[in-house]
């Protein structure tokens, strides 16, 4: 090439090599988050809402917002088959938590039953985790925390059946009717404060 020649422009830069790379957390969320578009939405949702209730947390929200956003006045729908599979999900944690309990207490010679009298409580182990625990659940249940840890620590400390239902019924119905009327009744702008 002679020196009067311009030189050619250097070759763009592929996408690939400026994308950020993308943690698989973030992948598999907009793996999900993109479903929320196919004809199986719905499906999704709902395996999702149980997939978070047991054993990883995979936020269904991702699949109902995007769902609700395309069609608001199914809102109520979703948000309550949203909830029973988040339900279902819940039961599947708890017989998770409560069959890891007995073996952790078994395998590791813990007494749930030694009793604690100190600093002003008083109770068994089993008896104040349980009391204190339900509370948790309840508030567990409506914050941004993965349910499942909810639903397998209830089983794993042993809170009554009745106790883990009705925190789960009140916080998870919460959750999904919150979130679901902030984007029928505001649109795709409560995904700001949303932050789904």
């Amino acid at each position: 090439m002679s020196p009067t020649e311009p030189s050619s422009p250097p070759a763009p830069a592929s996408p690939a090599a400026d994308a950020p790379k993308l943690s698989w957390y973030r992948r598999l969320y907009l793996r999900v988050e993109a479903a929320s578009s196919t004809p199986h939405a719905l499906a999704t949702m709902m395996a999702v809402s149980v997939v978070d209730g047991s054993v990883f947390p995979i936020p269904p929200f991702a699949v109902l917002v995007p769902m609700v956003l395309a069609q608001p006045k199914k809102w109520v729908r979703y948000c309550l088959l949203g909830t029973l599979a988040s339900l279902v999900g819940g039961l599947i944690g708890y017989a998770l938590g409560a069959g890891v309990g007995e073996g952790i207490t078994q395998l590791l010679h813990i007494d749930l039953d030694v009793r604690v009298d100190r600093f002003g409580v008083s109770g068994t182990v089993g008896e104040l985790l349980g009391r204190n625990f339900w509370v948790l659940a309840l508030l567990c249940s409506i914050l941004p925390t993965p349910f499942k840890i909810v639903a397998i620590g209830s089983g794993l400390v042993s809170v009554p059946l009745e106790r883990f239902l009705l925190a789960s019924v009140i916080g998870r119905s919460v959750r999904f009717f919150l979130v679901g009327s902030v984007v029928r009744f505001f649109g795709p702008t409560a995904r700001k404060w949303l932050r789904v």
